[in-house]
């Protein structure tokens, strides 16, 4: 199964504070997300989990689901509390094995979802770093 990935988006966050944190927005009804500027807007496999940022005006708390599209396969999420009032939230999300995946951040009925190829672990540059590798 071939990986049909969803591009960037042309538009960022209204916010310029929150739009300086990366140059590779993904956007859909009202949501918008990026991934920490270390992944080069390349998703990884394993530890650590990937930080991403989530933008919307909407109200509501951010929900995190995903799956695999090409084999089995579960993915964690965490979106810590706190950042009730602001209209960003930083989520990680792990994904155990590399290959095809589905990422769907929803807000309030709202939902933008992610499709994305998801690379093996020893390719993840923060655990290359941490690993002395580079």
């Amino acid at each position: 199964m071939s990986c049909e990935t969803t591009p960037f988006s042309e538009s960022q966050p209204a916010d310029s504070h929150v739009a300086s944190f990366s140059r590779r927005w993904y956007h859909e009804d009202e949501i918008w997300a990026a991934l920490a500027p270390p992944y080069e807007g390349r998703w990884f496999a394993g530890e650590p989990p990937l930080k991403v940022l989530w933008y919307t005006e909407l109200a509501g708390d951010l929900e995190l689901a995903g799956r695999r599209l090409d084999g089995p396969g579960a993915l964690t999420s965490d979106v810590p509390p706190g950042y009730d009032g602001v209209d960003y939230q930083p989520s990680l999300i792990l994904f155990p094995q590399p290959g095809c995946w589905e990422v769907a951040g929803s807000v309030g009925g709202h939902t933008l979802r992610i499709v994305a190829e998801v690379f093996a672990a020893d390719l993840h540059p923060l655990r290359r770093r941490i690993a002395g590798v580079d």
